[in-house]
């Protein structure tokens, strides 16, 4: 059924027989209504050969709604048409390549507190950022337009651009054989000095580069959390750390949209490491963008979701201190877990498309803006907030837009896909130097590599610990631990093992274990401990995991007072049943 048929139909019917995903897209407004069955006609009656209509697919034409088929290739990775049915688009201002005002990071175009900049011809052109205060300037080129000079060394010059990121003092480019290039510093004055490279990766963020490897299709980021911008973030329990020399990381989603990789100048120059999406990684995002650490993303259905996730943050740096188990400040160590995804609040007085924007506008977690292309009553422009209001304010802008738009009512959501757990069974035991050793059964469920925490359910003597009739859960929290060599983007597939730090923590209520055997055992087994900080390897068949002890780094990892005595460590093995 075309658009125009399928608003008519609903508007005979009113909005009191709308679906909950109709209500939600346009809150039952009637001009809302009347503007989108509108412009659905005029977009019906352009794909129609037959029709006659004044309304047609040239830019030129003046019509308020075109299918233009251009118009759909949204430079941030977004779908650009659904898949029998060329976009609608609202008509306005064209953007073009040299825009008055840079609203988006995307593909094409960025900013940051300094510049704007974009693509014009392959090549990169900045002018000053009056929004950040900067005096007005015209669009000039930066140097040639291309990176070059004494550090691109790894790769052959470009001789074309067609991609670029840019946040805090990093702007990143993209040539046509996949090469990424960074520049700096992007928060100075570019025209006077400006250093292009195409060394990345260990050692030393001299390695050998780093190309795509896979298709930038939903899109990439670069994200800068510098002292001299973001300056620091907060953890789970509020306290602040510095982001000490800086923490520069490029952001990607993967080929098929389900997964989030990333990588750090300074670590190996692979594709490896990944961040877990929503809904234990089964969540498909449309486009993403990124800004001081935190993600931001869109789902098929216009879902918003923000996260503060860096190599930093999230536990993955063994010269940090990290600590899984505290419960209030201490001093220089890190609170685990990282931050979780947080829904943002939904858009529901308008449409909205894939195109979204985050970026840094002080320091903390919570100095982020977000945008969202949309179009309200007609009136096209942007939604904009900062990451922890609690409501949307709208933005004209006059430029034309065009869909998929997320929101609206009919759009498919993606297939499901099951996350990729999988089950593990074995045992944890205490082995002293002297003394008796305690065993326990343990049963993993649901293990993944990507995704933490895991509920763990432990046994003794065939029987299931339980409280109150309930089988107890453990939380078994991990995170990748730091890896000098290249990997696969998918190693595991390959069998090679992932390296991980986790923990166990020891539920509030252990103390309330039914049975008193079993609640003298587990009490044996874990003596005063809060919990065990592990470290190991898991592969898809097996998790192998020796408690950390005093013989560890005195520096880096976890508080010297959770490493167990050497001799009298607890071990964890499973393996698929």
């Amino acid at each position: 059924m075309q658009l125009a048929s399928w608003l008519h139909s609903v508007k005979a019917v009113g909005c009191i027989a709308l679906s909950l995903s109709l209500l939600t897209a346009l809150s039952c407004q009637d001009d809302q209504l009347e503007f989108l069955t509108d412009a659905a006609v005029d977009a019906d009656a352009s794909t129609d050969s037959d029709a006659g209509a004044d309304v047609s697919t040239d830019s030129d034409a003046g019509a308020d709604v075109s299918t233009d088929s251009d118009a759909g290739e949204d430079s941030d990775g977004s779908i650009g048409s659904d898949e029998d049915t060329e976009p609608i688009c609202i008509e306005g201002v064209e953007e073009g390549d040299f825009p008055e005002r840079v609203i988006f990071r995307s593909k094409k175009t960025s900013f940051n507190w300094k510049w704007y900049v974009t693509l014009h011809e392959g090549k990169i052109w900045v002018k000053p950022n009056p929004e950040a205060g900067e005096a007005p300037g015209e669009w000039t080129l930066l140097g040639t337009g291309l990176p070059s000079g004494a550090d691109v060394v790894r790769f052959d010059p470009p001789t074309e651009i067609i991609e670029i990121s840019a946040d805090g003092t990093w702007l990143h480019a993209l040539s046509p054989a996949g090469v990424f290039y960074r520049g700096t510093d992007f928060t100075g004055n570019v025209h006077s000095f400006f250093t292009w490279s195409d060394t990345w990766g260990h050692p030393a963020a001299n390695g050998p580069g780093i190309t795509t490897e896979f298709p930038t299709t939903y899109g990439w980021s670069v994200s800068d959390s510098q002292g001299a911008g973001v300056n620091h973030y907060q953890d789970r329990l509020g306290t602040s750390h510095s982001v000490g020399m800086g923490v520069a990381h490029m952001y990607r989603i993967g080929a098929e949209g389900r997964s989030l990789i990333f990588n750090d100048w300074w670590l190996p120059a692979d594709w490896s490491r990944q961040i877990c999406l929503p809904d234990r990684g089964t969540f498909f995002a449309e486009n993403m963008s990124a800004s001081a650490s935190t993600i931001f993303i869109v789902g098929t259905l216009g879902e918003l979701y923000t996260r503060l996730y860096d190599f930093d943050t999230g536990g993955e740096n063994d010269s940090l201190i990290y600590s899984f188990l505290i419960t209030e400040a201490a001093g220089d160590t890190r609170a685990l877990p990282a931050e979780d995804w947080q829904r943002q609040p939904g858009i529901t007085d308008g449409l909205i498309t894939s195109r979204i924007t985050i970026y840094q506008d002080g320091q903390g977690n919570a100095a982020r803006m977000l945008r969202v292309e949309g179009v309200q009553d007609g009136r096209t422009g942007f939604y904009y907030k900062h990451i922890f209001d609690e409501s949307w304010s709208f933005e004209e802008t006059g430029y034309r837009a065009c869909g998929p738009f997320l929101n609206a009512p009919g759009r498919t959501p993606p297939e499901p896909v099951e996350p990729n757990d999988y089950s593990l069974v074995g045992t944890l035991v205490r082995s002293p130097v002297l003394g008796t050793s305690v065993s326990v059964d343990i049963d993993i469920p649901a293990f993944n590599l990507m995704c933490s925490p895991a509920d763990v359910y432990l046994g003794v003597d065939g029987n299931p610990v339980t409280v109150d009739g309930k089988p107890l859960v453990f939380p078994l929290h991990h995170v990748h631990s730091l890896i000098l060599e290249e990997r696969a983007r998918e190693y595991w597939l390959d069998g090679v093992p992932a390296t991980i730090r986790a923990a166990l923590v020891l539920p509030d209520e252990l103390a309330g274990i039914d049975d008193a055997v079993a609640l003298a055992t587990i009490q044996s087994l874990f003596e005063d401990r809060r919990g065990v900080n592990f470290k190991g390897t898991a592969t898809l068949d097996q998790l192998t995991l020796n408690e950390m002890t005093w013989l560890d780094p005195s520096i880096g990892i976890v508080p010297g007072d959770e490493k167990a005595d050497p001799g009298n460590t607890i071990s964890l093995g499973a393996t698929r049943p």
